[in-house]
């Protein structure tokens, strides 16, 4: 990250503000909210609705993310938020149109920006999100430029001798504050956008052929996804990623989530984004204030998914893990961002960054306890009257 885009007029003044809100909760403590778990996790959703579009939290980002609400846009609709899924993307790609240019955020004021540089995950989610919630209409309306940014996408992203993402510069992903190129995150963004074109028809779908042939090639090894293709690594991110996105086929799951628990990325709580903390490879100013944040900590967001993922191959599996993270939920009266080994928020270096409360994607906590519930009713026998 640059100082120059630290000091960008749209970004600077979000700063400003989350630092108000985080200064706020430390003095007076964060908001809780009633009920079980499932209720808890739906009242964290209800908050990040700003009105017209959702945030990324009911606490301090207080923004349009698009990776937050595009890989969230599912368990939203199925949990009734359709239409507000449908208002949050005509809201942002109406931001978007003046530039033609998809961005990971968009701050107050309707100003997309890059945060810190071109997302390799933001138009692929976005159009994961536009299918998710029926944005055929929407697709329609914005054709015009948004083919030609998928072509953009493509060129600035693929190396076309690979066919994989480029290596020579930085791409914003799920671990914004890594520096991110040619892994196993990336690389699933790629085939999530080609997938979506293709069973559309939208518009052509910039991808070479066999793109997921050439992923598996580079990135699957024995029962398991590598993070990098140079090293056998497993990471938190590659592995639910590809599956939860629908880019890899489910025969390969159960052995590829065995994998992240025994690299220790499911103990004590899912999910972690690697089990041993690379600093050189953080962001040289994030890592001033946020070490390890996007490291070893445990991310709810990964390990939602990781949940859900687990409860198609081995549905008794999630009780332990689950109950751990509903326990949480029901003990702090929220879904927090990321958490410690014990359970507590993460806080940053001389507490000037606290993690943040009531997560939209919360909202796949919430589905996955509706789901599980709604199951064992079909099961439970009738009562006799």
């Amino acid at each position: 990250m640059t100082v120059r885009a630290m000091l960008d007029p749209a970004i600077l003044p979000a700063y400003a503000t989350s630092a108000v809100r985080i200064t706020r909760r430390a003095l007076r403590g964060h908001r809780h909210h009633a009920g079980d778990a499932r209720a808890i996790a739906m009242a964290c959703v209800e908050s990040a609705w700003a009105g017209d579009h959702f945030v990324a939290s009911g606490g301090h980002f207080r923004q349009f993310w698009t990776r937050d609400l595009g890989f969230s846009a599912e368990p939203l609709v199925r949990l009734g938020f359709e239409d507000q899924v449908h208002r949050s993307l005509a809201w942002a790609l109406d931001a978007w149109a003046p530039a033609g240019r998809v961005t990971t955020t968009i701050f107050p004021g309707r100003r997309p920006r890059d945060v810190y540089t071109l997302g390799v995950d933001s138009l692929p989610l976005l159009l994961h999100a536009l299918r998710a919630c029926g944005g055929d209409d929407l697709l329609a309306r914005h054709r015009v430029w948004l083919e030609p940014e998928a072509r953009r996408y493509a060129r600035l992203v693929l190396d076309p001798l690979t066919g994989r993402v480029r290596t020579d510069r930085r791409f914003s992903s799920h671990r914004d504050t890594v520096v991110t190129n040619d892994n196993a995150y990336a690389n699933a963004m790629v085939l999530t956008l080609d997938r979506v074109l293709r069973e559309t028809g939208w518009f052509a779908s910039p991808i070479p052929d066999d793109a997921t042939e050439r992923f598996l090639g580079a990135f699957w090894r024995d029962d398991h996804i590598v993070d990098r293709r140079a090293a056998d690594e497993v990471s938190g991110d590659g592995t639910v990623f590809p599956f939860w996105l629908g880019v890899v086929p489910d025969e390969r799951l159960a052995t590829a989530l065995a994998a992240a628990r025994r690299a220790g990325l499911a103990d004590p709580l899912p999910l972690r984004y690697v089990a041993r903390r690379a600093a050189r490879a953080e962001d040289r100013i994030q890592r001033l204030f946020v070490p390890d944040y996007q490291g070893t900590a445990i991310w709810s967001s990964l390990g939602a998914i990781y949940l859900q993922l687990l409860d198609r191959v081995d549905p008794a599996a999630v009780d332990g893990p689950l109950r751990g993270w509903t326990d949480l939920v029901e003990r702090d009266g929220t879904v927090w961002e990321v958490v410690r080994d014990d359970g507590r928020p993460y806080i940053g270096r001389l507490g000037i960054f606290r993690a943040d409360e009531a997560m939209l994607w919360s909202a796949i906590l919430a589905d996955l306890l509706e789901r599980r519930a709604a199951r064992l009713a079909a099961v439970r026998p009738a009562a006799v009257g």
